[in-house]
């Protein structure tokens, strides 16, 4: 049920598929709208959009056809988790973990019924509710908060890369620069063999007007640093995500580009 004292807020949303790769793996929700498949580029914006709102941001991995099909799947059942969450009113914590074990079963099932090796997706979700935006991720699809300036990064990598770099193995730099910082310890599509196949949940945030929260795949910030990636957010009412992957492609657009603005208004 909505409430008429919730937060308001700006949706932009743009996907594309860069520069080199010809099919765009990647996908997003926003409530009961995912990506057209028949448009590899497209563009979002929705003013004033009340509460309850699940925004998320899919990348395909695998191949054209895996990465493409899983992102697909994750984007379909996360609209029938929107669904279930507005409907039970429940708490999206307590049901994360059935989510991400209907992606895994459907994934692993078209990958079986057409004969695939690989495939599987990342994700990151927002559940924006009663003021409070719950989130989520596995893989590194990432979600970042800019707040007065100051650009912070909430969600962590499931990379072996960031493994190591927690072990104190790699310094921060040489995470970044690894090979393995983009060999996933978690994603959508595992086999059910591998183990604490969960997804990682952060401490609920509350924005404040003009607060934008940034979900994000690494099509964007592999290509943009933390610093070109804020001067965008900072500028008032400007189609900030248009703007970010025209900097994406900029730099080469070596891989496929979505990310996903939630700016709240009121």
């Amino acid at each position: 049920m909505l409430n008429e004292n919730s937060m308001k807020y700006n949706i932009y949303l743009s996907t594309n598929p860069g520069k080199v790769r010809k099919v765009n793996e990647d996908n997003f929700v926003i409530n009961k709208t995912i990506k057209n498949n028949d448009k590899p580029a497209q563009h979002i914006k929705g003013n004033a959009i009340a509460e309850p709102l699940l925004c998320g941001v899919f990348d395909g991995m695998g191949g054209e056809k895996g990465g493409f099909e899983a992102s697909y799947i994750s984007a379909v059942v996360a609209c029938e988790y929107f669904d279930y969450l507005v409907k039970s009113n429940k708490p999206a914590e307590e049901s994360i973990g059935s989510y991400v074990a209907n992606c895994n079963q459907l994934i692993r099932k078209f990958l079986s019924e057409n004969k695939l090796n690989r495939g599987g997706s990342t994700f990151a979700l927002a559940y924006l509710n009663n003021s409070e935006i719950h989130l989520f991720s596995m893989g590194d699809t990432r979600i970042y908060l800019f707040r007065s300036g100051n650009f912070i990064r909430i969600s962590r990598d499931h990379t072996l890369a960031n493994k190591k770099y927690e072990a104190n193995i790699f310094t921060k730099e040489e995470a970044e620069a690894s090979p393995e910082s983009h060999m996933l310890t978690l994603f959508l599509g595992m086999n059910n063999d591998d183990n604490n196949a969960d997804a990682e949940v952060y401490n609920p945030v509350t924005l404040n007007k003009n607060d934008k929260l940034l979900i994000c795949s690494d099509g964007l910030y592999d290509m943009c640093s933390d610093k070109e990636i804020a001067d965008i957010l900072s500028v008032p009412n400007q189609p900030y995500t248009i703007q970010l992957v025209n900097a994406a492609l900029d730099k080469g657009g070596i891989d496929n580009i979505t990310c996903m603005v939630i700016e709240a208004t009121e």
